[in-house]
């Protein structure tokens, strides 16, 4: 009677194992779910030369990174993009002058429009770091043709700062390449970088060329 009870056990932890197995792979004995979609997080670093003060919009963060087509067309990588953090870091000013204060103002749609600031002390730089408000459209994605002139936030950068902007990207896949800023002189072929503030602003972007 013990041999038989064992062995039905035996049994009935084999069929949980097939089921476990099963469970694992979605109920199937193919191929897992497949997503072909090119998504990918993203820290962009920029760097401004001067104080600036700059309004940022979903036009904006779509246009950081383009391909050039000819020497005056470009096209652009990112089909969709989400903000996640925005990061600012602003060296102390030269002793003797006044300090320096950066800030970050959320002013989209359903935003609480609140200031997050900082200012330099002595030799302590300022440091702001703020996510999109809860709630906001902030926190949307910014899709290609979709609501591009939507304003986003207001950024005040000390001279020299540095400034991180995270995001989660969605790449260009099957569709036709949204016209990105028109350079002037560009490589075809050369991927570049543009300024967080567009394409003539200040926010230069860090670890890309430049785009002409």
């Amino acid at each position: 009677m013990q041999k038989t009870k064992n062995s039905g056990r035996g049994v009935r932890r084999g069929r949980r194992r097939n089921r476990a197995s099963l469970t694992s792979q979605g109920n199937s004995l193919g191929p897992p779910e497949f997503t072909p979609t090119i998504l990918s997080n993203h820290k962009f670093r920029f760097s401004n030369a001067i104080s600036t003060v700059a309004t940022i919009t979903r036009k904006n963060l779509l246009d950081l990174v383009v391909v050039a087509i000819t020497a005056t067309t470009s096209g652009r990588i990112i089909e969709g993009i989400r903000l996640k953090k925005v990061e600012v870091w602003t060296q102390p000013a030269v002793l003797g002058s006044a300090n320096l204060t950066s800030s970050i103002e959320w002013i989209g749609e359903n935003s609480p429009s609140i200031v997050h600031s900082d200012t330099t002390m002595g030799i302590r730089p300022a440091h702001v770091l703020t996510r999109p408000p809860p709630s906001s459209s902030n926190r949307w994605w910014s899709m290609s043709g979709f609501q591009e002139i939507d304003d986003l936030f207001t950024i005040t950068a000390g001279a020299e700062s540095i400034t991180d902007v995270s995001v989660a990207i969605r790449f260009v896949e099957m569709e036709s390449p949204t016209a990105g800023p028109i350079p002037v002189g560009a490589t075809p072929g050369q991927m570049y970088g543009v300024p967080l503030d567009g394409i003539a602003g200040n926010l230069g972007m860090t670890g890309f060329i430049q785009l002409p």
